[in-house]
């Protein structure tokens, strides 16, 4: 009965019902991108310095970009580069041991550190306002002075080796690891790993010698963002790294990339449940003028949620957790791969599809409503990646250390807006070989619902271990 009576009450409100009918969404002009300019002075040693003010937050980051990457490692002391950066950061300089400094960085909520990628090494700060000039000297006196002190040195040597030994716990990072050595070659810099004996053989002289080398200011760049006035910060900079000492630097001798495009099937046997797949080949390099065709290309193949191998592949055809594509562009020739993780009896099937998907996208065009969604996600995400000062002036810093253009963060939406679907033809004919992709597999064989030599000849590749001593 009160149930009833409660329907009734509800019947009798003073409101009438409606459909709900979708409301017209307005249209907003293309998205366009102007960061603000940081201001760019150069000191008389040659350390381009970058200076961006924002008064928001009382806060103040640094960023420092140096000629030094892990390419640069000798070939007996692979690993190097990684534990150059751990150590320079946690092994103190020559006049503060490194408990003082992380005192001051703990009482200070600051942070600092220094490391070494591909193919340059970075450093970083980031203080309150008013703890900037000490948190700085400490920077600086790390970045001129790095003691490299020996049992810091040891101790990231141990973990360095103790990461080789868990180097194959994870199948997507064994997977990721292994492709790039089948396409690279296990001695080229692009691919090549360390050995516990390449850690042993680094030494402390090795580091001084290194930094002594690298660290020059004529080849460096810094950004400075935040609550600052630039007229002071100019004064701050050229006390403190005015008297650094210019040099020349060592180049980079990467080994060009050799790898020939062919059909191979590489297997991994694994007893896990899902299968990792990446299949592909080498690609474009730095400063290719087809890569924003390419961006667009690659945002429709697999790039994004709405792309021809997550819709085809995992959404209609059930056969992937997860699957898309990628693509890197260092100096020398970079990867275009697809990647996909699937379940054990599904493997040879996403293989297949993902093949074919890919054969068809290098032959038809894409329509113009998909064109103009991925074009739009592109130019969203580009412009979701700089929100922050900090970000607006490193990227600039990047840019020019890199040797891109001067408007090429300004440019970057119109130019990608300016893709035509001829561009995507061309690219994907120019770039894409789907019959001449390396084929990567990783999983358990036994559970695969067809034999692996469906895909063609396989090769094992066994995988080194240092798990056991």
């Amino acid at each position: 009965m009160a149930t009833k009576l409660l329907l009734l009450a509800v019947c009798l409100l003073p409101f009438d019902f409606v459909f709900a009918v979708a409301p017209t969404l307005p249209s907003f002009p293309p998205l366009s991108f102007h960061p603000p300019k940081p201001e760019r002075i150069v000191l008389d040693n040659g350390l381009v310095v970058f200076l961006l003010e924002d008064h928001e937050l009382p806060l103040i980051h640094l960023a420092m970009e140096f000629p030094l990457g892990t390419q640069n490692d000798p070939m007996d002391e692979v690993g190097m580069g990684a534990i150059f950066g751990d150590v320079m950061t946690q092994g103190g300089s020559l006049s503060r041991s490194p408990e003082e400094i992380e005192r001051l960085l703990d009482k200070t909520a600051a942070a600092l550190s220094f490391s070494v990628g591909l193919e340059s090494a970075s450093g970083a700060m980031r203080s309150r306002a008013q703890d900037f000039d000490q948190t700085f000297a400490v920077f600086a006196d790390l970045l001129l002075h790095p003691q490299f002190r020996k049992d810091f040195l040891e101790l990231s040597k141990a973990r360095a080796v103790e990461s080789l030994r868990r180097m194959n716990d994870e199948p997507e990072d064994v997977s990721r690891r292994e492709f790039r050595r089948i396409i690279y070659g296990r001695t080229h810099p692009y691919a090549r790993i360390a050995s516990p004996e390449s850690i042993a053989a680094i030494a402390r002289q090795d580091l001084l010698k290194t930094h002594e080398l690298y660290f020059k200011p004529n080849h460096s760049t810094i950004a400075i963002s935040g609550d600052f006035t630039s007229v002071e910060m100019k004064k701050k900079i050229q006390s403190v790294l005015g008297s650094w000492s210019k040099g020349e630097v060592p180049s980079a001798r990467v080994p060009q990339v050799t790898y020939q495009p062919q059909r191979a099937v590489y297997y991994i046997q694994r007893p896990i449940n899902q299968s990792q797949i990446r299949i592909g080949h080498t690609g474009l390099e730095r400063h290719n003028p087809d890569h924003f065709a390419w961006e667009v290309f690659n945002e429709l193949w697999g790039g994004g949620a709405t792309s021809s191998l997550f819709r085809t592949v995992r959404t209609q055809q059930g056969l992937a957790y997860s699957v898309g594509s990628g693509f890197s562009e260092p100096a020398g020739k970079g990867l275009i791969v697809a990647i996909s993780q699937t379940r054990g009896p599904q493997t040879i099937a996403a293989v297949q599809s993902i093949l074919s998907i890919t054969k068809e996208v290098t032959a038809a065009p894409f329509p113009l409503q998909e064109i103009k969604w991925a074009k739009e996600a592109i130019r969203n995400r580009f412009v979701e990646n700089y929100t922050s000062s900090a970000q607006i002036a490193t990227q600039i810093m990047n840019n020019e250390y890199f040797g891109f253009p001067d408007d090429y963060l300004d440019s970057y939406t119109d130019r990608i807006d300016h893709v035509t679907p001829e561009d995507l033809g061309r690219v994907g004919r120019t770039y894409l070989h789907p019959d001449q992709s390396a084929i990567l597999v990783m999983g358990d064989l036994s559970t695969f619902s067809k034999p692996l030599s469906t895909l063609g000849k396989m090769q094992e590749i066994k995988l080194v271990d240092y798990s056991q001593p």
